[in-house]
């Protein structure tokens, strides 16, 4: 039987049922056929619970809607209740009071002692809950704004502000950085390593134009960058996804799949390609920027998460040097959340503005992009990366060194059929579904 069931029939007459003062609540205990002339439901308690709403509770059960019943509890001296709150000073007025051993004692002081027992747990446990509460009020804080940043880029709603606003703080502290010691070259180096956009440097432009003058300038220039890095994506993509549309199929896809990369990381893109017709091809890089924050805050939050609960188990020890554990938690947390903000930001930002689809990209210049870039290298170096950057982009230009997406959309254009081109998928399957391919077995155990 299960548990609400056995509970039901502790109302039968000369039933018996043992149970635990947490099982059956929320189910009645209907008394059976001449169960009220007997008194009704009788409750014995071997013990009194910590809580003295589980003990009411306890009680309650005898009482269903006006029915007849009674209660008792039976208490020990070596309960942990008793033991742990005057079971000495009892016992010690037991003995003067020559009270016989295993003798029931029934005294209004002794339920007295009891009841002043329960409601120093009750305090003690309501004080630690207290403060677990204002630990995770902590925590929930930063929830709620990683989470809104989640939700901007799920539902697209202020994305491509949010995307300009982690661009100008990247930037800002870029320049913040170096430009008080007239770095200029190491702006320079920073700016191209992480965004792939090379800024001229003009020294006494520079000077004149002071700190918010060259993150104005830099922003502009990335901007500019990123705008024909998005129309470089969008017209040869919009060219095979239109054929893709255009085609009358019966088993037509409904999405794309595009592989990115910016040299170290690959991140798969599903792109729609109804959206991506209607806004003729530019849904590739919207599609792109809301695959890379969420990707990226996945990551930093789950770190952030793992190295909240460190801090957390350790920052009790503290107390010993006079420090109170929840303001050196608050402190160091805000610290952390603080980093990890300029982290999901240099990443996103990062991850955006580099990421070109692998489709096109030359192993070689692949492989020299997943090379460490150290902080102090040869400007002619770094220049070569970002031309490497611009290569792995889309070329369209025509002749033999035209790019896969071109050859791709032409070769559609022409009835032929593509060598390389985004995979089409329909709806993603579950690791735990069936395998479409009709084996029987579930996906993971067999195409997965």
């Amino acid at each position: 039987k299960s548990e609400s069931e056995i509970v039901r029939d502790a109302g039968q007459k000369g039933s018996v049922t043992i149970a635990t003062n947490m099982a059956g609540r929320g189910t009645d205990i209907k008394l059976g056929e001449g169960v009220r002339e007997l008194g009704g439901l009788a409750i014995v308690g071997t013990e009194r619970h910590e809580s003295r709403r589980i003990d009411l509770q306890l009680r309650g059960r005898s009482g269903r809607q006006g029915d007849p019943g009674e209660t008792q509890f039976f208490v020990s001296l070596e309960d942990d209740l008793m033991r742990l709150f005057g079971s000495e000073r009892v016992a010690n007025v037991m003995d003067r009071l020559k009270f016989e051993e295993g003798e029931v004692i029934q005294h209004p002081w002794v339920s007295k002692t009891l009841e002043r027992a329960q409601k120093k747990v009750e305090q003690n446990n309501f004080s630690i809950r207290k403060r677990q509460l204002e630990y995770d009020d902590v925590l929930n804080n930063q929830r709620n704004v990683v989470y809104g940043y989640r939700r901007n880029a799920l539902l697209g709603e202020g994305l491509s502000s949010m995307l300009l606003n982690m661009l100008e703080d990247m930037i800002s502290a870029i320049v913040n950085e170096l430009y008080p010691e007239g770095d200029y070259d190491g702006i320079r180096e920073r700016v191209l390593r992480q965004l792939a956009v090379d800024v001229e440097v003009d020294r006494e432009k520079w000077s004149n134009l002071r700190e918010d003058g060259v993150i104005d300038l830099i922003f502009e220039e990335a901007v500019k960058t990123y705008q024909e890095k998005e129309r470089r994506l969008s017209e040869p993509f919009y060219k095979v996804i239109r054929q893709v549309h255009e085609n009358d199929a019966p088993n037509k896809p409904t999405n794309v799949q595009i592989l990115f990369t910016d040299g170290v990381k690959r991140m798969r893109v599903v792109v729609g390609i109804e959206d991506a017709v209607k806004n003729e091809g530019r849904e590739v890089v919207r599609a792109l920027e809301r695959s890379a924050v969420l990707a990226v805050i996945d990551e930093r939050w789950m770190e952030h998460l793992r190295d909240l609960d460190s801090v957390k188990q350790g920052v009790g020890l503290r107390a010993f040097g006079q420090k109170d554990p929840l303001l050196e938690y608050k402190r160091e947390a805000f610290n952390m959340f603080s980093q990890l903000l300029e982290d999901i930001n240099n990443d996103v930002v990062s991850m955006v503005w580099r990421a070109v689809p692998e489709v096109t990209a030359d192993p070689q210049q692949l492989q020299r992009a997943r090379q460490p870039v150290k902080s102090r290298v040869d400007m002619d170096k770094l220049r070569t990366q970002h031309d490497s950057a611009e290569n792995m982009g889309l070329r369209f230009g025509g002749g033999p060194e035209a790019g896969d997406a071109q050859r791709a959309a032409a070769a559609a254009g022409r009835g032929e059929k593509a060598k390389r081109q985004p995979v089409v998928v329909q709806e993603k399957v579950g690791r735990n579904d069936p395998c479409p391919c009709g084996s029987g077995k579930k996906y993971k155990h067999c195409h997965g």
